[in-house]
């Protein structure tokens, strides 16, 4: 069989300046339309990831209660999790690095220790919803992971001893303030919308969390709060995930 080599340079004679024009025209649309792809792709599909220091995992719930309850008594949450398995979580964390690198200090003591990820989609506007509604949701889910943050720095201060009992807990009470304003936005566009029960439940369940605050007065020892703190902070950024995938 006879072998061709392609001559280019042939080729580029026989083109007339209009065919290259066109050429370079449809190249560079093309370019950019697999950029604009490569480039808003991963932010229509982007999600969330939640990190929790995960203990163990069980087949049965007694056996992670148990182990749950040994967490709780060393200050850490000892969040029970279920999927398919019983997860305990002993703290959440927003970055993976901080989760990463506890996991590796507990792993002596804990060599099941693991970094626990909770993946949730991100919020869409929705087609149907007017610009008031959905800026209401955008606005709390906002507002969610901003109290998420602010509770946990504020665990973390108060555990290194930077912050005393009552600068905690007038932290918490300007967080909450700050929060109540969006959830209660959010409750008034959709106070007579059946669709969104289920986001109002779980919208709900997060303005509980931050009226507990308010009953932290009331305890005296300072490893019970930061322990329940941490409880319940887990509690909450699960009903923020919930939350999103009721949309």
């Amino acid at each position: 069989m006879q072998s061709y080599e392609f001559d280019y340079n042939q080729y580029r004679k026989k083109l007339n300046p209009t065919k290259k024009t066109s050429i370079l025209i449809l190249s560079f649309l093309i370019l950019i339309s697999l950029g604009l792809a490569m480039f808003l792709y991963p932010k229509i599909n982007k999600q969330d990831e939640y990190y929790f220091v995960e203990i163990n995992s069980f087949l049965t719930y007694n056996e992670a209660t148990n182990l749950a309850s040994t967490i709780s008594s060393l200050n850490g949450a000892g969040y029970v999790y279920y999927d398919g398995k019983y997860h305990v979580f002993a703290q959440f964390y927003p970055n993976k690095k901080d989760a990463n690198t506890v996991c590796e200090n507990l792993k002596s003591d804990y060599p099941t220790c693991s970094v626990y990820i909770l993946k949730c989609n991100k919020f869409n506007k929705i087609k149907n919803l007017t610009d008031n509604q959905n800026k209401s949701i955008e606005n709390l889910l906002n507002a969610n992971i901003s109290l998420m943050n602010s509770v946990y720095k504020s665990i973390i201060s108060f555990d290194k001893n930077e912050i005393k009992l009552n600068e905690l807990l007038l932290n918490l009470e300007n967080i909450k303030s700050d929060y109540k304003k969006y959830s209660n936005e959010f409750f008034n566009q959709f106070n007579t919308d059946t669709k969104y029960s289920k986001a109002k439940k779980y919208v709900a369940k997060i303005n509980k969390f931050t009226d507990f605050f308010s009953e932290l007065k009331n305890e005296q020892n300072e490893q019970t709060i930061s322990q329940i703190l941490k409880y319940k902070l887990i509690d909450m950024v699960i009903n923020h995930t919930s939350l999103l995938a009721s949309f």
